[in-house]
């Protein structure tokens, strides 16, 4: 069994260090460094149990579900954008990067947003590589860079161009939404000026375009 101990476990854990011996480490698609194991967020964020114990009874008896997917193991990450329910209390969370912490913000909707990092063309499907790590495959073309929303069965594209709301995923204004003023093209490193009550300089793939999505309380 792999563990890692309560005091080096990430900064971006939303937990109290000095309390339990050991977290879970994470399997599946999402980066350990933008995500935490289910365990955590059902003992730790929800406090929905006490144990590592307790928490793998409830995911067995399939009582958490993320992005529409029950989900069958507590190491499996939870990050940026992802869409947890808890269908027995029907309660629903979006994680949202908050400065150097993930945050678990209540929401009324279970739309999946997901910023496209990559596309290939395998035949005549288009394959894309999400933020998230996951890939999603489609006749339909997007571009690189946009945000993907599924909603339904339906999916639609929210391009990150100079006038859209976007959400800050990396850096020090993690959490942050802002109006996206300039993009500048600086060949290798593209960044964006963005402003909300300040107006600021990222780096562009620091930026999800969000349009009407909950991602904050």
């Amino acid at each position: 069994m792999s563990h890692q101990k309560r005091i080096p476990a990430p900064k971006h854990y939303p937990i109290k260090r000095k309390e339990n011996t050991y977290i879970s480490t994470i399997k599946g698609s999402r980066s350990k460094d933008n995500a935490i194991p289910v365990v955590v967020f059902l003992r730790d964020v929800l406090e929905y149990a006490e144990t590592e114990k307790e928490a793998k009874q409830i995911v067995e008896n399939g009582d958490v579900k993320r992005n529409g997917d029950t989900v069958k193991d507590i190491k499996e990450g939870v990050g940026i954008l992802d869409v947890v329910e808890i269908p027995e209390t029907e309660e629903i969370f979006r994680a949202v990067r908050r400065g150097k912490y993930l945050e678990f913000i209540p929401v009324d909707d279970s739309k999946v947003a997901a910023k496209i990092e990559d596309k290939d063309v395998k035949g005549d499907r288009f394959i894309y590589r999400l933020h998230s790590g996951e890939n999603y495959s489609t006749k339909d073309e997007y571009s690189t860079g946009n945000t993907l929303v599924f909603d339904d069965g339906s999916v639609s594209e929210v391009v990150l161009e100079e006038g859209a709301d976007a959400l800050v995923i990396k850096g020090k204004h993690a959490g942050d939404i802002a109006e996206v003023k300039e993009i500048k093209d600086e060949g290798t490193q593209n960044t964006a000026i963005i402003e909300n009550d300040r107006e600021f300089e990222t780096e562009l793939e620091n930026l999800v375009a969000v349009e009407d999505l909950e991602v904050e309380r």
